[in-house]
Formats: structure tokens, C-alpha cells, sequence
């Protein structure tokens, strides 16, 4: 690890050095190559200047000459420019040891000193071809000196053609001594200004400058660096410090995030209540061990033992049930594992046939049941309902078809075989699954509706919504079919939400009073009633809707089903109790949830003009309610025999199909003839 973070240091070091080596070469070359055009610089601005010099000269001295009117003889036409330029250009060079050179050349002189090199005659002739150009330069070597050459053109001026116009204009002396240079017209090129500077001693001192300002670059940078490597390698000191710090830090977290992952892998495959293993190990061990036979226990009715007693006496319970299944589950032969909830499984490991298997669970049941359980210094007896496979294919999927069997059935125990194979229930349980998923999509929840009418004399009073689901090729679906699928998916909440929408919207510009089926699911579901209650809120008139809740499903819970209901009342709805007499009827059901009407179920109804056991439950039911002041009606009336016997009794409403069967549509009538 440090020799690691040592050597990303030294690499750091390394790149950030060559940077700076590569940023100090970039930067020499740069100001070695600003030294060469500095130099063309000075060179171009002294040439040029020397250029303009010349001019001024010449122009002085002829300007003199004709200002004057001095007569060109002998000895004054040497006092002119065009004489004396070759001997200044000599004496200036001496004077400046021949570092520059003055000329003014052309190639067709009349001063023989004054003809055009090969150099000048490119000028001239550069000079041609460019007319606008005020000035050419260029380098080159001469004896291991470098020179800078500048050229200036020459044009004939207006007092140039008194000597170079014609030569019959021109003064006596020029016509009798030169025969060249005449002819000459206003802006032709007459020569050049041409100077040679030398370079070197302009190099020389240029560069001692640039190189001055390169050794302190350098200097500069070999400091940052030698600053840098410092602070690089306290910063690297501090850094190991701290990694070691957090090299500890990182071991300590470490083993706490072992044995907390040892923690959670232990909880992932172990029942914490029981400290058996769990679901998840049986299923691992399914896959790995060569199990001959897997057996259920379920305990029967603990619901209602957590229900009463509390979470704790069942925990309790529970634990103590798993000590006696451990003592009577040989650690060689089988394997025990807590389920969810209430329920044990046994992986038996050896070979067992199923006479044998059948004389275990047998043993395991009468163990149990034999077994006094104490509850507050009480003894209870737990009754278990076992199911058991020896498919070893599909050990866990056929014990547990076997235990829902045993348990259908109220026997003690089932074991599996391929007579009682329930997987087609399953796929059609799925079928039914994406079928819900498509008509809430496609908007395929329909009600159909029920008339309830008064028993005396045939008047519509109300109608009761039912749901039903309509198929993509037009067949329609009771709740039969659905209902109990749709309570185990997440879709039975969406079937209460459509039936709502539609219903409310309806009835709110009918004269009928409307009722809608809710069960406890849709109570204790707080989405659904504040969904409900907001549709409720919005309807014209709420005394019209009716909530019908099932007496059989849940009512017990009378906290959560009576703040739920109370609510429900406070804005006026009424509320009806469905399937009164069904099951494990209870009058106290109609005085703590204060209902304003019992639908009497259809199993007291639909044999009630032949059946007297079913008379007397009846006219005990109507009478109690009607000391009450509670309506009721009969559900299921099926016949005009049916009907002239609960009207006889006092039932207030009759529905059923002797009156009319569900329709999606309502009739434009306000009474039947009955």
C-alpha cells in the first residue's frame, strides 16, 4: 500500500517536472524565434529609416540646385546626390565598420559607382512588377556574416526631368558629357535605395537579452520544482499518516459490516422467534439435500388465538410448539423449519414410504394434541391440520396443495398425489389475474342493476349496483367468477373505484336511491374511502346512496368497521347490513353499527314457503328490526309464492328475480305488478 502511494508521488513528481520542462522549451523556442523576428524588426525599422534619410537628401540637394539656379559644371555636379552618394555610402560604411552599407543603384546609371548588382537588379525588377510596393527585404549570408537587405524604389519626381526628360531639355552640361539616362517619364523607376545591414552584432546583443530572461525562467522553475518535491513529500508524509488512520478505520468498519452481514444472512435463512430456519433455508435445502418427503403443520384457527389472547401468548405458543416438533423430529432423519405466520415444515432426509410417513404424522398429531399448552395458568389444546408430499419433484408445491386440501376439507391431514393435482386451479387463478388487468384498462367494469321495491305495493324505491365484468367477445362475468381473485391481487381496489365512478355519476339526476356493495377490505383501506367519500361528498343529494357491507365479512372488527360507517353517516348515507342470517349472524351487529336496513340472506329466502325452520328465523329477524325502526328486505325472491310470504311477514322490500334480474340499463318504470 505505501509503496503504491509512493510511487504515484514520484509518477506525480515526474509528470508535473516534465510539464514544466515542456512549458520552459516551449517557451525558449518561443523567445528564440521572437529574437529572429525582433531582429528582422529593428533591421526593417533602421533600414527604413536610413531609406527615408537618403530621400530627404537627395531631394534637399537637387531642390538647392534649381532653387539656386546653379549652373551644372565640372566641378559643382560632384556637390549632387547622384555623385556623392557612393563616396557617403563608403565613408558611413567605414564609420560603422562596414555593419552598413547605404546605396543608391540603378541599372542604368550614368555614375558607373551607381550600377545595380545582381541582388539590386531583382529589387529593380521586383519593383516593376509590383508598382504599389513601397519597400522589399530579405536576409542572407555574406562571409559568415548575416545580412539584412532593405530596398526602396526610386520614381521620377517633376524635378527629376530637367536631367532625365529629354535630352535636347536637359542642361548643356548633361547633354554634352552622359548619353544614358534619358526619356524618362513623370513616375517611371529610376533606381533604388538599397542598404545592407549586418546582423550579427544586432543578434548578438538581442540574444544576451532573450538569454538573460531564459536562465531566469529556468532558475525559476528549478526552484518551483525543488519547492515542489518539498511540499510533495510532506503532503505525502501527512497522507500516509492518514491513510494509516483510516487503514484502522476501514479494518474496524470492515469487521463490524462482517459480522453484521453474518447478522443478516443468519435473519435471511433463520425464524428470529424460533431461531429455526426459515422458508428460504427450506428452499435451498429442497434444491440441495436428496429429501425423500416434505410435511406441513398448520395451526388451526391461531388467528383468533392472537386476536384474543395477544401477539405475545402467540409468540409464546408458537415457541413452545417448536421445542415439542423438535423433540419428536429426529436431527439424522428430518429437518424442522418455521413457516410464515403459523405454520411448521419437516424435510424428511431418509428414505420413507408413505404407510411409514402416514404413521409419523399420525404420531406428530396425537403428540400435539395430547400436549397441554398453558396460557394464563390455563391449559389449551392446539389442533393442527397437517398436508405432506413424497413428490420429490415438487416437494413444496404439492404439500402445499395438500395442506390447503386438508384444510378445505377440516381433516387433519392430506397427502399428495396426482389425483388431487390443483395446478390447473392456479393457472386459471392467473388467467383470471390478467384478465381484471385488461377490463380495468380497457374500461370494462359494468354495474348492473337490481330494483328493490316496496313489498306492499310493487314501488321502485331503490336499485342495487352489481358488479360485472364484460369479456372482449361480449360475455359477461359475475362476481363469482372474480371476486375472490380480485381480493387477492391489487386490483380489487381499482373494481371498487370504476363501480363508484360510474354509479355516482348514474343516479345523480334520478329519482331512485342507489346502493353499493363494500366489504372490510374497502374499509380499512384508507384510499378507497377517502376516494369514496370524495364521490360522496360531490353527489346531489347523499340520502340516495346506500352502503351495503357483508354481516359475514370482518364485522367483527367493530372499531375500524364502526369509526368507518359513523363517518359514512355523519354525511348523510345510509347504511344497510347484506346477508343478515348467513353464517354466524349476531343481533348485536345491528345495534353497535346503528344500520338503517337488514338484507336478509338469500339461503333463509329461497326455500321460505315450505321451510319453517327458515319461517321462524325470519319472522324473528323482522320483528326485531321493526322494534328497531329498521327496515328489511328479502333477498333472493325467486317466486310469487316466496313473495306473498315475506309480505305476510312484514318485509318491508323484496328483490330477486320474480320482480326483475340485473340489467345494465334501468327500465323507464316506477312500480311492478306483483
Amino acid at each position: 500500500m505505501r509503496s503504491a502511494k509512493k510511487n504515484r508521488v514520484v509518477i506525480l513528481f515526474l509528470a508535473i517536472a516534465s510539464l514544466a520542462v515542456l512549458y520552459n522549451g516551449i517557451s525558449i523556442y518561443d523567445q528564440l524565434e521572437r529574437i529572429r523576428k525582433l531582429q528582422q524588426l529593428i533591421s526593417y525599422n533602421q533600414s527604413d529609416a536610413l531609406s527615408n534619410f537618403v530621400k530627404a537628401f537627395r531631394a534637399t540637394y537637387q531642390e538647392r540646385f534649381l532653387q539656386l539656379h546653379i549652373p551644372l559644371n565640372e566641378r559643382n555636379i560632384k556637390l549632387l546626390p547622384v555623385s556623392t552618394m557612393s563616396d557617403i555610402s563608403r565613408k558611413f560604411s567605414d564609420l560603422v565598420a562596414h555593419k552598413a552599407i547605404v546605396k543608391t543603384v540603378s541599372d542604368r546609371p550614368r555614375n558607373p559607382a551607381n550600377r545595380a548588382d545582381s541582388l539590386e537588379k531583382e529589387a529593380l525588377d521586383y519593383f516593376r512588377s509590383h508598382p504599389k510596393a513601397k519597400e522589399m527585404e530579405t536576409i542572407f549570408s555574406r562571409n559568415g556574416d548575416e545580412i539584412f537587405f532593405y530596398a526602396s524604389p526610386l520614381y521620377i519626381e517633376k524635378r527629376c526631368l530637367k536631367c532625365h526628360g529629354k535630352r535636347e531639355d536637359a542642361p548643356l552640361y548633361i547633354r554634352t558629357h552622359y548619353d544614358t539616362a534619358y526619356n524618362y517619364k513623370l513616375g517611371d523607376l529610376r533606381g533604388i535605395i538599397a542598404i545592407y545591414l549586418s546582423e550579427n552584432e544586432l543578434k548578438k546583443s538581442i540574444k544576451s537579452l532573450v538569454y538573460r530572461n531564459i536562465y531566469v525562467t529556468v532558475a525559476i522553475t528549478v526552484l518551483f520544482l525543488i519547492l515542489f518535491f518539498f511540499i510533495l513529500k510532506k503532503a505525502y508524509r501527512k497522507e500516509m499518516e492518514y491513510t494509516a488512520d483510516l487503514e484502522k478505520e476501514v479494518e474496524k468498519k470492515t469487521q463490524a459490516l462482517e459480522k453484521k452481514s453474518k447478522q443478516l444472512e443468519y435473519q435471511l435463512y433463520h425464524d428470529l422467534l424460533t431461531r429455526l430456519p426459515n422458508r428460504n433455508a427450506l428452499i435451498l435445502d429442497i434444491a440441495k439435500k436428496n429429501a425423500s418427503a416434505l410435511i406441513l403443520i398448520n395451526i388451526d384457527d391461531f388467528k383468533e388465538i392472537n386476536d384474543f389472547y395477544g401477539h405475545d401468548t402467540g409468540d409464546r405458543l408458537i415457541k413452545e410448539l417448536s421445542q415439542l416438533l423438535e423433540r419428536n423430529c429426529p436431527p439424522v432423519e428430518c429437518s424442522l423449519y418455521r413457516m410464515p405466520s403459523d405454520e411448521f415444515a419437516l424435510l424428511v432426509l431418509t428414505p420413507i414410504a408413505k404407510p411409514e410417513l402416514e404413521r409419523f404424522i399420525k404420531h406428530l398429531i396425537q403428540v400435539i394434541n395430547d400436549h397441554n399448552f398453558k396460557i394464563d395458568e390455563n391449559a389449551v389444546h392446539l389442533r393442527i391440520a397437517v398436508g405432506a408430499s413424497l413428490d420429490r419433484d415438487e416437494l413444496l408445491i404439492t404439500a402445499d396443495m395438500a395442506i390447503k386440501k386438508a384444510k378445505a376439507e377440516r381433516k387433519d391431514y392430506v397427502i399428495f398425489d396426482n389425483n388431487m393435482d390443483l395446478s390447473h386451479k392456479y393457472k386459471q387463478n392467473i388467467e383470471w389475474a390478467e384478465k381484471l388487468k385488461k377490463a380495468i384498462e380497457e374500461d370494462r367494469i359494468i354495474p348492473y342493476y337490481q330494483p328493490i321495491v316496496s313489498a306492499q305495493d310493487g314501488k321502485i324505491v331503490s336499485y342495487e349496483a352489481l358488479i360485472r365484468i364484460v369479456d372482449e367477445n361480449g360475455t359477461v362475468h359475475t362476481p363469482y367468477q372474480f371476486l375472490d381473485i380480485a381480493k387477492r391481487t391489487k386490483y380489487y381496489a381499482s373494481l371498487t373505484h370504476r363501480m363508484a365512478d360510474k354509479i355516482f355519476d348514474r343516479f345523480q339526476n334520478l329519482p331512485y336511491d342507489v346502493s353499493l356493495n363494500i366489504s372490510y377490505l374497502d374499509i380499512v383501506n384508507k384510499e378507497t374511502m377517502a376516494y369514496l367519500l370524495g364521490k360522496f361528498s360531490d353527489f346531489s343529494d347523499p340520502g340516495r346512496i346506500h352502503f351495503e357491507i357483508l354481516e359475514s365479512e370482518g364485522i367483527e372488527r367493530y372499531d375500524e368497521v364502526y369509526e368507518c360507517l359513523k363517518k359514512i353517516r355523519t354525511l348523510g348515507a345510509n347504511i344497510s347490513l347484506d346477508d343478515f342470517g348467513s353464517g354466524y349472524s349476531n343481533f348485536e351487529h345491528i345495534l353497535k353499527l346503528e344500520v338503517d336496513m337488514l338484507k336478509i340472506d338469500g339461503s333463509l329466502i329461497k326455500n321460505i314457503d315450505t321451510d319453517i325452520g327458515s319461517q321462524i328465523i325470519v319472522e324473528t329477524i323482522v320483528d326485531f328490526a321493526k322494534k328497531l325502526n329498521i327496515d328489511t328486505c328479502a333477498e333472493f325472491v325467486s317466486s310469487k309464492a316466496i313473495y306473498d310470504t315475506v309480505r305476510e311477514m312484514g318485509v318491508t322490500y323484496v328483490q330477486g328475480y320474480y320482480i326483475s334480474e340485473p340489467k345494465p340499463e334501468i327500465p323507464e318504470i316506477d312500480r311492478y305488478e306483483l
